[in-house]
């Protein structure tokens, strides 16, 4: 379909579109899309429809950027750093310890900065960039106590197979292991690995809580989800649709963030009553460490990732 939604059997919608989603309703993802999709049919009276496909049933990630501009999909809810295929600008989304905690990251991604930095991943890789989502920072769960950077040494852990991620774990002397996400309770469980990394609350809902005693607030990286759309699509739209669907994206955003940090809450009270140990680690030494790592290793990124500490 062109997006006219001439064969989606609603005569009130001018605008059918399909959103893509890897996840399913809970999930700060899909959470925000279905806040944009109750907000643009509230501003366009209607006239925008967005339907929802959740579980990745269009296809995966990359299959949906990639098909976006002949109509695989209209919109898709996902991370700045899933466009790294397309340009190198965003693994600015998965830059370690950029950020002191929620209001900085708030703070920066609804900025001027924020702006900027949609536009210029998004122009590279060919999309729109619409809001930002708050996803809680990536923490370690592990079978091993750890609170220093030196602990770290050695550490068999399941990162993502992103060259993005892996690098970070380099740099902190650990053996990152790519696994695939489904295959990680099982190496957790037989000691293939001794820890994983992620949000506080996707690791509760991996069930990784019934083998990791150890949840670690490194609070590593801080990565941001938002709506992206095929730029060229987005800019073939009226003006009014257009100033719709920032808006929405925004509320989106703003709306989710806000209610993350209270599942943040419940998550580590759920861990503590059951007895797991939630260390909290001296964040400036971890910091430290990290300070010469985009110089070194993503020298592009620098003078983004100083400008977006600059703002804490």
């Amino acid at each position: 379909t062109d997006g006219s939604g001439a064969n989606s059997g609603s005569e009130e919608a001018s605008y059918v579109w399909k959103c893509a989603l890897n996840s399913t309703e809970g999930d700060n993802a899909y959470d925000t899309a279905a806040a944009f999709k109750d907000k643009i049919a509230e501003l366009t009276d209607g006239r925008v429809q967005v339907d929802l496909y959740g579980g990745a049933q269009l296809g995966s990630t990359t299959e949906v950027l990639e098909g976006m501009s002949v109509g695989v999909a209209d919109i898709m809810c996902e991370s700045v750093g899933t466009l790294a295929p397309f340009t190198p600008l965003a693994n600015i989304d998965i830059m370690p310890y950029m950020y002191t905690g929620y209001d900085h990251f708030m703070n920066v991604w609804n900025s001027d900065l924020g702006d900027e930095t949609k536009e210029a991943v998004g122009e590279a890789a060919g999309y729109k960039l619409l809001g930002a989502t708050y996803r809680s920072p990536r923490i370690v769960t592990a079978t091993k106590e750890m609170h220093t950077v030196a602990d770290f040494s050695g550490f068999k852990l399941r990162a993502p197979n992103l060259e993005g991620y892996i690098k970070v774990w380099q740099w902190m002397g650990s053996a990152p292991t790519p696994l695939a996400m489904n295959e990680t309770y099982t190496a957790l469980q037989q000691g293939t690995v001794e820890g994983q990394e992620n949000p506080m609350v996707d690791s509760l809902n991996y069930a990784f809580d019934e083998v990791c005693d150890y949840w670690i607030k490194t609070n590593h990286i801080y990565s941001c989800n938002l709506l992206i759309m095929d730029r060229n699509y987005f800019n073939s739209l009226p003006e009014d649709i257009q100033t719709a669907v920032t808006e929405a994206a925004n509320y989106a955003g703003k709306t989710i963030s806000e209610s993350q940090q209270a599942r943040e809450a419940e998550a580590e009270e759920k861990l503590i009553s059951e007895g797991k140990t939630v260390i909290e680690v001296d964040n400036a030494e971890f910091a430290e460490h990290f300070k010469d790592y985009a110089a070194t290793e993503y020298p592009d990124l620098a003078d983004w990732v100083s400008r977006i500490v600059a703002m804490g």
